[in-house]
């Protein structure tokens, strides 16, 4: 490989970091912006869901117009508008305001993903260690969403919210630095045809083997969210200080990250089908002995939960990479739907498991969304499906 092109991909990995640390800096701080603004739990419940699933669902779509660019217009543009308007979510005036940056970031996050996503393909020329590079690249924006809400949550006690506005700064240099170290989409590498999106969506999930595929990453992303979420009322119950639990989250989700990015390599050792197998099956005896030891054994639970993270993400350069292979005339459209739109579908989980929670206990939530993935890897992976993933 060139060294242009390994410039390229360090580059591209080293924007998905900046792009999801972005995505999640503002998690520590929406109960000061709520009580700043006067608005209700409700209110920025509805805003961020709402951003999260536009976000979610843009991404084929911005996926389908990248494709056919010869231009890193959207790899670039997308992350200065993340740095530019999440930093402004914090100083926003007014709810309308405020909704309006929260918005316009997360369209910012959707910009970036689908054709940078492509392009770590494109700069791998199908190579044999594709798997490995994109398993650094989704690792390095994994890490990057988990570090981000401690660095923000340290920065804000320290010098107030406001500060916020100062992390503008490292994200438009980071995109400046990676256009120029990026370099220009080859030709014979741009979509060409002219088939209208609908009819490009309508052939891919028309496929059961990618439909598969896609029900893999949305269950995965579904566990994901759900244990973010809900697993720090928990902790919280069982007396672990907010420091304690937002250290906790964040190995969670770095864990994940090395997770993907040490994947490509147990592939070559066990398969891709039985690397799936492996990160659905272990989540639930995992979580069921995070749940039995919390009470007394509180810090092996800690340290337990944070290893089901590892497992939870295993997967993910497997599925993306075949379907990337699969649809390779397509591969910002599928990225986008493999990426993002499955990404949103995941945090559909999180209405009913909200009432789950309610009624019954949060441990059931993470007992339930452990058993769907077991399930999922038990019955989810059809005999087409393993042929494709053992030629990822």
């Amino acid at each position: 490989m060139k060294n242009a092109d390994k410039r390229a991909l360090a580059g591209l990995s080293t924007g998905h970091f900046m792009v999801d640390w972005f995505a999640s800096i503002l998690v520590p701080l929406y109960p000061s912006i709520t009580a700043k603004l006067g608005i209700s739990l409700s209110y920025i419940s509805t805003i961020i869901a709402f951003g999260h699933m536009l976000s979610s669902m843009l991404q084929p779509i911005f996926g389908y117009i990248s494709d056919k660019l010869r231009h890193r217009t959207f790899m670039f543009w997308g992350l200065v508008m993340s740095s530019i308007f999440i930093p402004l979510t914090v100083v926003s005036p007014t709810a309308r305001l405020l909704t309006l940056f929260l918005i316009l970031g997360m369209c910012g996050n959707a910009f970036y993903h689908p054709q940078v996503t492509c392009l770590v393909n494109t700069f791998s020329y199908n190579n044999p260690k594709l798997a490995k590079y994109m398993g650094i690249f989704l690792g390095m924006g994994t890490i990057g969403y988990a570090l981000g809400p401690v660095c923000s949550s340290n920065v804000a006690a320290a010098f107030g919210n406001n500060a916020l506005l100062l992390f503008s700064i490292p994200g438009i240099l980071s995109a400046i630095l990676i256009y120029f170290a990026v370099p220009k989409i080859p030709t014979d590498t741009v979509c060409a045809t002219k088939e209208p999106f609908l009819s490009i969506m309508k052939d891919i999930l028309s496929s059961k083997i990618i439909l598969g595929l896609i029900l893999i990453s949305v269950v995965k992303s579904g566990v994901s969210i759900s244990f973010g979420t809900y697993m720090p009322f928990l902790l919280e119950k069982n007396g672990f200080s907010l420091h304690q639990i937002g250290l906790i989250v964040t190995l969670f989700f770095t864990i994940s990250g090395i997770a993907t990015m040490l994947s490509p390599k147990i592939e070559e050792k066990i398969g891709g089908t039985n690397v799936i197998r492996l990160s659905f099956f272990s989540i639930l005896p995992l979580t069921l002995l995070t749940l039995f030891l919390l009470d007394k054994y509180s810090y092996i639970s800690a340290f337990l939960f944070i290893l089901t993270g590892f497992f939870i993400l295993l997967s993910v350069s497997v599925t993306l990479v075949s379907a990337q292979k699969l649809v390779s005339k397509n591969k910002g459209v599928i990225s986008g739907i493999m990426q993002g739109f499955s990404w949103g579908l995941g945090a559909l989980f999180l209405a009913p498991m909200g009432f789950v929670g309610q009624y019954f206990g949060i441990d059931k939530i993470l007992v339930i969304m452990s058993t769907i993935a077991f399930l999922t890897g038990l019955f989810g992976i059809t005999n087409d499906l393993k042929k494709v993933l053992e030629r990822a």
